[in-house]
């Protein structure tokens, strides 16, 4: 009876697209909240049904530390020309999107939370059980439920896009992940967010410090 039990729960299987349907579904009932509660709310509805699907699939965490570093080098490479040609753009934006009362908040969760809760969902369980494609579209429409409610009207330009560059990252992390695997993938998200999404507001900082 214990050899079945444990059977069944290998046997486990979560529905990627209705785990994603469910995100959409928190997303658009929390439409009016404040946008961080928003982005609690729903991560944790990826989270819950990520840790569902490790516990039963055990994903695979290992690394080496050349992996990690590969995977560092590739979010510097990707996030560093961006910065570079539009400072003043990702302050703005980061702003907008992520609103954090100061800069440690903000590093906590674009840096910290979203890369780890991303990258076990959409690294981790999507790309696992339908490959590279499915996980980039999933994650690019994440992009629309994310920000749409502090894009709307004016600023469409400014999450189409959010929506292609999340596409673009994503194919990004899905490409780092099956070559380095999933923690490598997440290393390299993590340095992404760091510089387009903090650096750019810390840079500020020390200007208007220093003038």
């Amino acid at each position: 009876m214990a050899r079945k039990g444990r059977a069944r729960r290998g046997k486990l299987k979560v529905d990627v697209y209705l785990a994603f349907a469910i995100f959409v579904a928190v997303g658009v009932a929390t439409w009016s909240l404040d946008q961080s509660v928003r982005l609690a709310l729903m991560w944790l509805v990826l989270l819950a049904f990520a840790v569902s699907y490790a516990s039963a699939q055990k994903l695979q965490f290992s690394y080496t530390l050349a992996d990690l570093a590969r995977g560092a080098v590739a979010g510097l490479l990707v996030s560093v020309p961006v910065l570079l040609l539009a400072r003043d753009f990702l302050v703005i934006t980061s702003q907008r999107l992520f609103p954090a009362d100061d800069l440690l908040s903000l590093t906590w969760i674009v840096v910290l939370i979203m890369p780890a809760v991303e990258a076990i969902y959409f690294r981790g369980l999507v790309h696992k059980e339908k490959g590279l494609g499915p996980s980039v579209l999933l994650y690019a429409g994440a992009g629309v439920v994310y920000f749409l409610p502090v894009t709307w009207n004016e600023h469409l330009p400014i999450l189409a896009a959010l929506v292609c560059g999340m596409g673009l990252l994503g194919f990004v992390y899905g490409y780092v992940r099956g070559m380095y695997g999933l923690v490598s993938s997440l290393v390299c998200q993590a340095l992404v967010h760091l510089v387009l999404l903090v650096a750019p507001s810390m840079v500020l900082g020390l200007t208007r410090g220093v003038g």
